[in-house]
């Protein structure tokens, strides 16, 4: 007969380590968890900060006047665009874009963020209307008719719009078109348009 001593110890001894073999498993399983929380909690703060900070308050300002004033020094009217762009801007808006593509298409585009942090912009270009606002505007974009806009380039605009709320606007200016639009309110555009001008720039003040 075992003595009841040892058999109290034998029967501790399996009883230890089981208990012993299942708390590594668990102290391991808590260690990856607990990293796992670190990396979603690490990829949620990133996501955070990308979707409520607009990519358009961290963008610096573009000398837009000087760029317009190169290219109507280099422009020799062969082929080439009359640019369009603001004379001025309210406080709080900024100039983010402004690129002008030369050649058998030329191209010029300028892109501003207001002082709400929307955007406005314009493109000018020898494309046609409807496929200037399928780019620019929406590929779907239905057409609001004839609208009185003032600016120094034209009164009479066609109104487009998409479900997004996003605008256009469309004039011909001799053989090119111009398109105004962005995700900007109604004060916006008027406020952008009526600025708008194709005077000359005087180089040596294009900073100013």
């Amino acid at each position: 007969m075992v003595p009841v001593s040892e058999q109290t110890e034998q029967s501790k001894a399996p009883a230890e380590q089981t208990q012993g073999a299942r708390r590594y498993p668990r102290t391991f399983s808590g260690l990856i968890a607990s990293m796992l929380v670190l990396i979603v909690a690490v990829v949620g703060y990133w996501v955070a900060q990308n979707l409520t900070h607009d990519a358009g308050t961290s963008v610096g300002a573009v000398d837009y006047r000087s760029e317009v004033a190169e290219i109507q020094e280099a422009s020799d009217g062969a082929g080439q665009l009359d640019v369009v762009y603001p004379t001025s801007l309210p406080a709080g808006w900024k100039v983010t874009s402004a690129d002008y593509q030369p050649g058998e298409q030329p191209e010029w585009r300028l892109g501003a963020v207001t002082d709400h942090n929307t955007f406005v912009g314009l493109v000018l270009s020898n494309g046609s209307v409807e496929g200037l606002v399928k780019t620019y505007v929406d590929a779907d974009a239905s057409s609001g008719g004839t609208v009185s806009m003032p600016s120094g380039v034209g009164d009479q605009w066609s109104a487009y719009s998409d479900t997004g709320g996003d605008h256009g606007y469309v004039t011909q200016l001799g053989g090119s078109t111009l398109l105004v639009y962005g995700s900007g309110s109604d004060a916006d555009f008027a406020t952008f348009m009526a600025a708008l001008t194709q005077q000359p720039i005087d180089a040596s003040s294009s900073a100013s």
